[in-house]
């Protein structure tokens, strides 16, 4: 089946060269900063740019929240959701906003990168935790000004998860300052087919921290979801 895997901020697409092995070319790897002005747009754009009918989104973070707004926008399309490090609510917050926005313009993401480093696991290698800073040090101002413009005004996705019937998977970090365990137990509690995978000893980006143990989850995951289509198509035509 095909996978959608949508990046984390201020990441972009190659946070996902790990993964991409386990389907074998079956996936679709989006830059999304320069996709729009709005997490619609974004979902939009990437929706229209996946020929297959159906496909798991698979999204970190950021990329989370367009996974729930492409199910928002073509549930029929979407089998199964892997919402990784991800929060479905919504409550705005401007002065947040403003803050992140001012260290970009006069910063740029290095302004940023004292907290942004706090999200990394302590367990995480060291060469990990470079590549992550290299990875989000590569991106421009002006993507990330956008990016933190759309996050910050996407709708409110708990009705979403809420209202879903097909597989869910939730995979969090038990370090993770940004989505703790606690966060993704509530998330995982909305859906009634959502199973809860916790990654002992990592922080927010756990597919870069501990990709061999993520590959595993995630590809065990995906042939269920195989399975449970080929089941479904069977079953049609007895």
């Amino acid at each position: 089946m095909h996978l959608a895997f949508l990046h984390a901020f201020p990441l972009d697409h190659a946070m996902w060269d790990e993964q991409r092995a386990i389907v074998l070319g079956r996936c679709t790897t989006p830059c999304l900063y320069q996709l729009g002005d709005s997490l619609e747009d974004w979902a939009s754009r990437v929706l229209d740019s996946i020929d297959t009918h159906s496909f798991i989104a698979v999204g970190s973070s950021m990329g989370g929240s367009c996974a729930l707004e492409m199910a928002r926008q073509a549930p029929d399309r979407i089998a199964a959701l892997v919402l990784v490090g991800t929060k479905a609510g919504h409550r705005p917050e401007p002065a947040a906003r403003d803050a992140y926005l001012d260290t970009l313009h006069h910063q740029g993401i290095r302004g940023m990168w004292p907290e942004i480093s706090g999200w990394v696991g302590a367990a995480a290698q060291p060469e990990v935790a470079e590549r992550i800073e290299s990875l989000a040090l590569s991106r421009e101002t002006a993507d990330l000004l956008n990016a933190v413009r759309v996050f910050h005004s996407r709708t409110d996705h708990t009705p979403v998860v809420a209202q879903w019937e097909k597989p869910l998977l939730v995979m969090c970090g038990d370090h993770d300052p940004v989505i703790t365990e606690e966060k993704a137990i509530a998330l995982s509690h909305l859906a009634p087919q959502a199973e809860l995978h916790v990654m002992h000893g990592c922080g927010h980006f756990m597919n870069l921290e501990r990709p061999d143990e993520f590959n595993q989850v995630l590809a065990e995951f995906v042939r269920r979801v195989e399975k449970q289509h080929a089941d479904s198509r069977a079953n049609e035509w007895d």
